[in-house]
């Protein structure tokens, strides 16, 4: 005869995720639109500047895949200064995902969920898929945080690597800072920024893997540029938020001059008035 204390508990436990679902999908449209109203507020009150984006516009017209890296610390900021350019990324299916995915898409994102932040195995389909997109489309901007979920801070995950090499679509750098801001007391000090301040935005490369056959010398030599990228990269952008004065990129990078000089842009929109969208598939959906 069944226990009827675990008869009890098995339909609790049934009627718990029946219901919890909704509520999270109800929670996550909710803070969407929070995220939407504040990051709107903090965007038309500040001065925005941006470096980089010709570079970036020109890697796309080359090469039309590009793989934009950055530290999980620009989280907050990472989907509003870019929502002009509709990135593709990634999102775990768990429950801050859910809060993720509807705060992405209503930044006009296009999201790929994956597994869970545990459980390699779970992940790998999902990098698979990732890697098809971008073969099959040829116009894909990919967003993704390479210090992963959980961490370590700012410690480049090797799944980026492969990514760009099975693709060919070259690895920029980005990094965002802000003053006024919040650094939250989480594994990555997330910075939520304050309005009527000032947001300094990099774009730094390409890296480019294209080897015809990768060894684990190469790996590891494009592994360290791409480390040494993401640092730099950061290093300038809070330097420049702090001097006004934007450092020249580290020496030890081996940056291609021909995609163009690093411009600056003063202004609340990242593309000049007379420059397409970087995504050719913006074209075909405006």
């Amino acid at each position: 005869m069944a226990n009827p204390l675990l008869k009890v508990k098995r339909g609790v436990r049934s009627v718990r995720k029946k219901i919890s679902k909704p509520l999270v999908r109800l929670a996550a449209a909710g803070l969407a639109w929070v995220y939407r109203g504040y990051m709107s507020i903090v965007w038309y009150t500040s001065r925005v500047e941006s470096y980089g984006m010709a570079r970036a516009v020109n890697a796309v017209k080359r090469h039309r895949n590009v793989v934009f890296a950055l530290w999980h610390d620009n989280v907050v900021l990472a989907p509003r200064c870019y929502r002009v350019l509709r990135p593709t990324t990634l999102a775990s299916r768990s429950d801050i995902g859910e809060v993720i995915t509807a705060i992405l898409e209503m930044q006009r994102y296009h999201v790929f969920r994956g597994g869970s932040s545990r459980g390699k195995s779970r992940r790998i389909p999902v990098l698979h898929q990732l890697t098809n997109h971008i073969k099959q489309r040829q116009e894909v901007l990919l967003a993704l945080a390479v210090d992963g979920s959980t961490g370590p801070a700012r410690v480049l995950k090797p799944g980026i690597i492969a990514l760009s090499f099975d693709t060919g679509a070259p690895i920029f750098a980005t990094h965002i800072a802000c003053k006024p801001a919040i650094k939250l007391p989480s594994w990555d000090r997330t910075r939520v920024p304050l309005p009527f301040g000032r947001i300094v935005m990099i774009l730094e490369g390409p890296i480019i893997c294209d080897s015809n056959q990768i060894d684990a010398d190469e790996f590891r030599r494009l592994r360290e540029q791409v480390q040494l990228l993401l640092d730099d990269t950061a290093h300038r952008a809070e330097h420049c938020l702090k001097t006004r004065q934007m450092p020249a990129p580290n020496p030890a990078l081996e940056l291609d001059p021909s995609y163009g000089d690093r411009d600056l842009r003063i202004g609340r929109s990242i593309l000049n008035p007379d420059e397409p969208p970087p995504n050719p598939r913006l074209v075909t959906e405006n």
